[in-house]
């Protein structure tokens, strides 16, 4: 009976353990929906095509896939060019790697990506999450056959 007992308690901390260690991963720490004030500019676009950058208050949606690899999904973004108004849609960058930074945060290590959908994007993301929920993030990215590159940072809100 002794041995039965010390057997079932044995199992019950590996349980506990391993559960709680699975959700401490940098994926799960860095899962969640966070409200953040985002900042739009154009990379490398000609003079001639002026362009006024954006601050705007969005949602950023992040999901974990595995223990250390997420999906991070960008709101659309709407802008003024030359008088027109232009839409990126939302778009969902998959695998990205997400690392333990030592301080019960997330680091994203700059990642190159391509999504070849409805449009093809391709970019660099790479930033933070901390623990308490402060985000920062910065996301480069070229949408279709646009010339240029769109620049955007995601911070918390202050």
């Amino acid at each position: 009976m002794k041995k039965i007992f010390l057997a079932s308690i044995a199992l019950l901390s590996v349980m506990i353990f391993a559960s709680c260690s699975e959700d401490n991963t940098p994926a799960q720490k860095a899962e969640g929906k966070y409200m953040v004030k985002r900042e739009t500019n154009m990379v490398n676009l000609p003079p001639q095509m002026p362009f006024t950058p954006l601050s705007e208050q969005v949602t950023l949606v992040v999901k974990a896939t595995s223990d250390n690899h997420g999906s991070i999904t960008i709101p659309s973004t709407t802008y003024l060019m030359m008088g027109n108004e232009m839409t990126i849609p939302a778009f969902t960058i998959p695998n990205v790697p997400m690392l333990d930074d030592m301080e019960n945060g997330t680091f994203i290590p700059t990642h190159q990506f391509v999504i070849d959908g409805e449009k093809y994007i391709e970019g660099t993301i790479n930033g933070e999450i901390e623990e308490d929920g402060d985000v920062d993030i910065d996301l480069t990215y070229k949408y279709g056959s646009m010339p240029f590159a769109i620049k955007q940072e995601f911070e918390s809100l202050d």
